[in-house]
């Protein structure tokens, strides 16, 4: 396969990936603020800190200016962040730039995938452009929000059923799950930071509304209370997030699949050095003999930080040997 269409296929699988993640932050975010009004004093403010945390450390690799608050105009600073997470198009990082970047690639490829996934993802780019439908979105976030998340799950979902499974697919998952690992740990970072905080008793209600939270941005609220039929345990978030083996957003369920792809992709005659099955295969290592409560008591920040290094530069390798264009 040449290198110019693995790039657009992996990069379009990152950038779905990115944006679906962040619409359903912003959404979770969203409904999280109205459930604290009035409960806990400064809620809101510091939702909006995790959010901004979330989201500028996910895009710093493009060099995206920090959030500098209300704009000329702005009816509020929250409603300033939210056009400037949503739609704005100066903000690499953004909703609409994500999904922008993963429709211009997937054109360029148009005669790799097939007709209906390219369908459903011009569909998408449309309709979050329409100014009527902006117009809605902002008084109505949670549709908007939606519109992402189904439009993202859309395309992966007839990648899968209408493609051959050849290495234009692989590449697209390749993209989705490096992607989808990095996500996952990082807002692990930023929300246990937050929550540490939150250690009186009395704090105990909010708390498990905040790991709450954290999982449903990451689609593993169902999925956590069939496993652990009680109320939301920190450790047991953490752990769920980071090893289960079985669901399809835990960092290491991601990381086993990347992996598997990278076998395929190499076949029997390696192509590199082997440097991105290493690195995969070392935090594999630490995620499937976790000692969550040595982590704990260590530091949960320093691995998390470690793991998502690791991530980073199993990613770059991967583009180095595939010749693949951030």
């Amino acid at each position: 396969m040449l290198s110019r269409v693995a790039d657009a296929l992996f990069w379009t699988s990152r950038y779905l990936e990115r944006a679906e993640h962040l619409a359903r932050v912003l959404d979770v975010g969203f409904h999280l603020e109205l459930d604290l009004h009035g409960v806990l004093a400064g809620g809101r403010e510091q939702e909006t800190a995790a959010v901004i945390g979330i989201a500028q450390i996910g895009i710093t690799q493009f060099g995206s200016a920090p959030f500098a608050g209300r704009p000329e105009g702005a009816e509020s600073e929250d409603t300033s962040l939210y056009d400037w997470l949503s739609f704005d198009l100066n903000n690499p990082g953004s909703i609409m730039t994500c999904i922008q970047h993963a429709r211009t690639n997937a054109r360029s490829v148009r005669g790799t995938i097939a007709p209906a996934v390219w369908r459903e993802l011009n569909k998408l780019y449309w309709q979050i452009r329409d100014a009527d439908f902006m117009a809605r979105a902002r008084e109505s976030p949670h549709d908007f929000f939606g519109a992402v998340e189904t439009g993202c799950h859309l395309f992966q979902g007839l990648c899968d059923t209408t493609m051959t499974h050849d290495e234009g697919w692989q590449f697209i998952q390749l993209g989705k799950f490096l992607e989808r690992a990095d996500l996952t740990l990082r807002l692990l970072d930023v929300k246990s930071r937050q929550l540490q905080q939150l250690t009186d008793p009395v704090d105990l209600p909010i708390a498990n509304l905040q790991w709450a939270a954290v999982l449903k941005s990451c689609l593993a609220y169902e999925a956590y209370q069939r496993l652990y039929i009680s109320r939301v345990e920190p450790e047991c978030v953490i752990e769920f997030l980071l090893t289960h083996a079985l669901f399809p957003r835990s960092v290491r369920f991601c990381l086993e699949e990347a992996a598997k792809v990278l076998t395929l992709l190499e076949g029997p005659t390696p192509v590199g050095d082997g440097k991105a099955e290493r690195l995969l295969g070392r935090a594999l290592s630490d995620l499937r003999f976790l000692d969550l409560d040595e982590i704990l008591r260590e530091g949960l920040h320093p691995f998390l930080t470690r793991a998502a290094r690791m991530c980073a530069q199993a990613s770059a390798a991967i583009q180095e040997q595939y010749a693949l264009i951030a």
